[in-house]
């Protein structure tokens, strides 16, 4: 099993030291998972990268659908991936071919859509199935793209707590299978993310005993396809449950920045140190684990330290 350590490209390198590779060592770390852009990334981070996570937007649905935001250019690709089905696939694939400079042995892909006027709302005018049928055809066309049909590294798709693949159960996995035209990808499943599409998590052992009785229904091809974990918790029942619900009333943007300041409340990436959480990572079985707490207790290293100390 390889440990990854979560770090982005838009972060300040500097945590790593003058020698990242030693202080990676230091800490138990194989190499980072990076979140990349739609530009080349640093080469100072080739043989330190051995995963990458792609660009995500928030509501590429919008854009799919012909119905895209009145947003500049910047801010569409961002938030849409675009203004257009064509704009979408150009900017997909563009974050595909950037990233792959570094080599990685697979690339995230959050297979979500939060729809913009619902992000502080409970319920949304979309349901998981539609996200996923028309993240498979987006997928697709991205990917046929590329020579042989296939991407050029493996495509992990990752669940969230929005429409589309929960995996709460092995429906949306089975639908994801169903649709999907090429043969290089797998699943990337997020434990945080789940915490947060569950009710009654008040505390970390809350949150290791729900996502144990979920795990323990998947079918075996389900549990074969998750190659990478991103370990995590999150604890926010009680914000979610309490919080005013509200759309925009003025400024989009105003209320996309409200929004994601929300979404932080939701979504809290703190470090595990019960160790009873490696029982999820017992039941997984994944090739990787990527600690995906970005200084929510400590600081970046620190947190990596405390989660990573749990394993052998």
């Amino acid at each position: 099993m390889r440990h990854l350590l979560s770090l982005t490209v838009y972060d300040d390198g500097s945590a790593l030291g003058p020698d990242p590779r030693s202080t990676l060592d230091s800490i138990g770390a194989d190499g980072l998972e990076l979140l990349t852009s739609y530009s080349d990334p640093d080469p100072g981070y080739r043989g330190l990268a051995e995963a990458v996570h792609l660009p995500y937007a928030t509501d590429w649905l919008a854009a799919w659908d012909g119905e895209p935001y009145d947003m500049d250019e910047e801010s569409s690709r961002f938030y849409m991936f675009g203004r257009s089905r064509d704009e979408v696939v150009a900017n997909v694939a563009d974050a595909i071919r950037h990233a792959s400079s570094l080599d990685p042995a697979y690339g995230v892909f959050h297979a979500g859509n939060g729809r913009i006027t619902e992000l502080i709302r409970r319920t949304s005018s979309i349901d998981s199935n539609r996200v996923i049928d028309s993240l498979a055809e987006m997928m697709n066309t991205v990917v046929s793209g590329f020579p042989g049909g296939e991407p050029p590294f493996r495509i992990l798709f990752e669940n969230l707590w929005w429409p589309g693949l929960r995996l709460l159960d092995a429906s949306d996995f089975v639908r994801l299978d169903s649709k999907l035209e090429f043969e290089d990808w797998g699943i990337c499943l997020d434990t945080g993310h789940m915490m947060n599409c569950l009710p009654g998590i008040l505390t970390e052992r809350d949150g290791i005993e729900a996502l144990e009785e979920v795990f323990s229904r998947y079918p075996e091809d389900l549990v074969d396809k998750v190659e990478t974990v991103h370990l995590h918790w999150s604890a926010s029942y009680p914000y979610r449950s309490s919080y005013e619900e509200r759309g925009p009333d003025g400024d989009l943007m105003d209320y996309i920045s409200e929004a994601f300041g929300h979404i932080s409340r939701i979504d809290q990436h703190m470090p595990f140190d019960d160790p009873a959480c490696l029982r999820l990572i017992e039941i997984l079985r994944p090739e990787y684990v990527t600690h995906e707490t970005p200084g929510s207790r400590s600081g970046l290293l620190e947190d990596f330290r405390l989660q990573r100390s749990l394993f052998p």
